[in-house]
């Protein structure tokens, strides 16, 4: 498991430090670097009883809790294959396989799940758990080197998002936290240590049609850059990290044109190392077209910020027929009607008399194929990335969104 529940592993042991051992002989475990593939949730528990502390003397951890948690985005980024690295030379010892690996709830009763554990020189042990199902690339018995590819990254077992939680064991007695700090071991057994990271950030936005629930952003969604006046919601959501009791979180809409729509604040009553936040507006009816934007402040610094186009559902009374031309060398006065549209082999070449704030490809169902920002009068669109068929082309300027047919052959 990774956040939000207090509860205990398989064992409860003494946790054992071991400086004597400790030689700075220990790769990482996950493939890539912190911050964009992965980041650290849940570190050794150093607390006694119920209290509960990781080896900075926060409490980036849960009680009882004997490992180390390595965490990716979400799902989508777990299918795509993330792997785990032998931390050193070792030979396996145990795996297991064939668990369920999608698991979004903690039940203790599953442990590890689908885990591989190595055992190293010096009486170490180490485990790697909740692996993705037959991913596992090796055997009891085999010769492990360190950095090879031993299975990818799942949520099988006690795992309640996909990461890998790792554990480091002196003769299967007493557990170590890898990891040196203040209020942990004075010594680390990583060689390239990865910092103790207390700070805050957003690790990923978007916005979305529709009303989610946790499992759904668990799963990663794309975000959306148009929404239609036919959509009954408009969500913003993201996944942030470093949350702090007492954190102030303001968010705000705000229409085309810079009015305030709607705000939305909430105070945070814990720390958080991980957390999913979303809020909502029903679309307006009665709203402005044009493109929105929403604002995210912590503590009364923006942190994150989203844009989208709230655009009419597009029918044929809107659609204009356009004009294909050979010639590029026309002259125009400032109506923001006066466009051009010429075809070449592998381009729509489009041309204003304005610079207009976006073009836009549209499949007749309304579905975004390209979407530009102009920074000149002359744009081209590579028509080559589509099929051949009927499209949208949207151009949009301050005051006006001119809507024509076009079609790709």
């Amino acid at each position: 498991m990774i956040f939000l529940r207090n509860t205990s592993l398989i064992m409860q042991l003494v946790l054992f430090t071991l400086a004597g051992f400790s030689q700075s002989r220990f790769v990482n475990p996950i493939e890539g670097s912190y911050g964009n593939e992965y980041i650290i949730v849940n570190y050794v528990d150093w607390g006694s009883g119920a209290s509960i502390g990781d080896n900075h003397c926060l409490n980036k951890s849960y009680n009882g809790h004997q490992g180390t948690d390595f965490v990716i985005k979400n799902f989508f980024t777990m299918d795509s294959g993330i792997n785990v690295l032998a931390v050193d030379t070792g030979v396996v010892i145990f795996t297991k396989d064939g668990e369920f690996d999608r698991e979004k709830t903690s039940d203790t009763s599953k442990h590890l799940g689908n885990y591989i554990g190595i055992t190293h020189s010096g009486k170490l042990q180490t485990y790697y758990g909740h692996l993705r199902t037959n991913s596992i690339k090796v055997s009891v018995g085999d010769t492990v080197f360190p950095g090879q590819v031993i299975g990818q990254i799942g949520s099988s077992g006690n795992s309640s998002d996909p990461h890998l939680h790792f554990e480091l064991w002196y003769d299967s007695l007493y557990y170590i936290d890898p990891f040196k700090g203040p209020c942990g071991n004075n010594s680390t057994y990583w060689k390239n240590p990865i910092a103790f990271d207390s700070t805050f950030n957003v690790w990923e936005s978007g916005i979305l049609n529709f009303v989610p629930n946790l499992d759904t952003l668990q799963e990663g969604l794309s975000t959306l850059d148009t929404i239609r006046d036919t959509d009954s919601n408009i969500t913003f959501w993201n996944l942030q990290y470093g949350l702090r009791t007492d954190d102030s979180l303001v968010l705000d809409w705000y229409t085309p044109t810079g009015i305030l729509w709607f705000k939305f604040d909430l105070t945070i009553q814990q720390n958080w190392w991980y957390y999913y936040y979303w809020s909502y507006i029903k679309n307006p009816t009665d709203g402005p077209f044009g493109e929105w934007s929403v604002q995210l402040s912590r503590n009364n610094v923006v942190v994150a910020t989203q844009s989208f186009y709230r655009l009419k559902t597009i029918s044929d009374t809107t659609i204009q027929d356009t004009n294909i031309v050979d010639t590029m060398n026309i002259s125009y006065n400032s109506d923001p009607a006066n466009y051009l549209v010429k075809t070449t082999n592998k381009y729509w070449e489009v041309v204003c008399p304005n610079i207009a704030q976006q073009i836009q490809v549209l499949e007749i169902s309304g579905k975004s194929m390209i979407s530009i920002k102009p920074t000149g009068s002359n744009v081209s669109i590579d028509r080559s990335l589509l099929s051949v068929g009927t499209y949208i082309l949207n151009i949009r300027n301050v005051n006006s969104i001119k809507t024509i047919r076009i079609f790709n052959d």
